[in-house]
């Protein structure tokens, strides 16, 4: 683990020297540990991995696109969220200061947010695209 991106360059380096019929190499940021290979057949993924030093084995079968979609597709930012987070402002007039969440509105997409960095308590409500997630809790 950890050693995920590393290992797909050396398993493309190798696929390009032999000309295998890979089609896609894949390090998904959900999948620790697990670099995803489309080809023809196992052996060819065999070949592109053996003796890789951090290379523990190989999963067989096959894997639906609905899988790797949810995997692929980036999460909004507002679904992460849960009040009491901490976040720091991305955009609008508030751009660089942190606050917590006191409330979501999931439905409009917007967030209520308290200022930390403000001599007093100073609500303010953004939208979710203008935050960023910082730390959870407090």
């Amino acid at each position: 683990m950890g050693q995920e991106v590393t290992m797909a360059v050396m398993m493309e380096e190798r696929i390009r020297a032999a000309n295998l019929p890979v089609r896609s190499l894949c390090v998904l940021p959900g999948l620790r540990g697990v670099i995803v290979v489309e080809a023809e057949s196992p052996h060819v993924v065999q070949q592109a991995a053996y003796g890789l030093k951090h290379v523990r084995g190989l999963m067989r079968g096959s894997m639906d696109f609905s899988e790797l979609e949810r995997l692929i597709a980036p999460r909004p930012v507002i679904e992460m969220l849960q009040v009491g987070d901490v976040v720091e402002i991305t955009g609008g007039p508030f751009v660089g200061m942190r606050g917590r969440v006191v409330e979501i509105d999931r439905s409009k997409g917007e967030l209520r947010i308290e200022i930390t960095e403000a001599a007093y308590p100073l609500p303010v409500t953004i939208s979710a695209e203008y935050v960023r997630p910082v730390r959870e809790g407090g």
